[in-house]
């Protein structure tokens, strides 16, 4: 074998442990690209596949609505080629208990139409790489792994999530249906490793609990730089406008001068800033932006019913502050900036821009 290419969404580290035998002798020869930025990869398995030794890329496509996907196994020789292509994941589930589909195809080389299949997933998965170096870059050191997982990118198998960003909560714990009757192979009952740093220094890595999702209450369906503080000059406004949007609720459309306000904000602590004569109320945010969890800001609103006569339609902003860094990016322009409520009482409303 000269070339083994390796392609899954998702990865932990037993579904790594059931092929890593096979891997190890060729790691050398292997590509393996996993998808991260998913809510399933576990910085626990990128590690695992760094230290067999085979070449480690990272597929990052930057929104949670559009997923690395390939699920592809391509071992190439001299004369001839093996492909594993299917729907299952390096995963243990997908690898041993799930339903899966999938095609074992033996390749001549020496037969044209053969060897242009097997030339276009070594070409495709290449082009990748050069064309999108930002999304599709190579992994090279444990350090790298725990900073992927800092940010959100990766999961973290001794704090497995039950509530994400992505909507997911917990099974419920009571059903009439037995379990359905299909062959389980148990986990392999190894503790899980916090990948280690590839130099010395650095302190522990802190995964903060994902934010509680309450209901939707407006959406800015096309962001303009303007609200993300990238319009060049003095004039840079520095708030989000809470405009009407097109935002309907209940059929109506909101009327977004009293809407704000008087209802999604009601209940904070408004007070009146005699001095610009307007209403202002501390808010607390968690911010998502494509996917990743950044982190909880204490942020302004102002609220001025006279800026409705200069503005048009925008009586209300969301002052970005603290969280300007994160925000200030020619990349979220154009993107969708969702406002959700509270979940409970001890959450904080969530802003996710996707």
């Amino acid at each position: 074998m000269t070339e083994l290419l390796l392609s899954s969404a998702f990865a932990n580290s037993a579904g790594v442990g059931a092929v890593s035998a096979a891997l190890a002798p060729v790691a050398g020869q292997c590509r393996a690209f996993i998808g991260v930025r998913n809510g399933s990869t576990t910085a626990q398995a990128l590690a695992a596949l760094l230290r067999l030794g085979v070449n480690l890329y990272g597929v990052d496509t930057a929104t949670r609505s559009r997923i690395f996907h390939p699920k592809l196994f391509l071992a190439k020789g001299v004369v001839r080629a093996r492909a594993i292509i299917g729907s299952a994941n390096l995963t243990h589930p997908g690898l041993f208990n799930n339903i899966e589909a999938g095609a074992d195809l033996e390749l001549d080389l020496n037969d044209q139409s053969d060897n242009n299949f097997v030339d276009g997933f070594l070409n495709g998965f290449q082009d990748l790489v050069a064309n999108h170096p930002i999304h599709c870059f190579q992994i090279i050191s444990g350090r790298q792994i725990v900073d992927l997982m800092r940010q959100g990118l990766l999961e973290d198998e001794r704090n497995p999530k039950t509530q994400t960003a992505y909507g997911a909560g917990k099974q419920g714990s009571q059903t009439s249906k037995a379990p359905i009757v299909l062959p389980l192979t148990p986990t392999p009952k190894k503790k899980a490793r916090k990948p280690k740093p590839a130099a010395a220094g650095g302190g522990a890595v802190t995964v903060p609990a994902p934010p509680t999702f309450g209901h939707l209450v407006w959406v800015k369906p096309t962001l303009p730089s303007s609200d993300l503080q990238l319009n060049q000059g003095s004039n840079v406004p520095g708030v989000l406008r809470l405009t009407q949007a097109g935002y309907q609720v209940n059929g109506q459309t909101i009327d977004q001068k009293t809407y704000f306000r008087n209802q999604v904000f009601s209940q904070l602590n408004w007070t009146y800033d005699a001095a610009k004569r307007k209403d202002v109320a501390d808010v607390p945010i968690s911010l998502i932006i494509a996917g990743v969890y950044v982190g909880d800001f204490d942020l302004t609103l102002s609220h001025k019913p006279a800026w409705a006569a200069g503005q048009g339609n925008y009586t209300t902003g969301l002052h970005w502050a603290g969280a300007t860094s994160h925000i200030k990016q020619q990349g979220l322009v154009g993107r969708s900036l969702k406002l959700y409520e509270p979940g409970n009482a001890q959450t904080r409303f969530v802003i996710e821009i996707n």
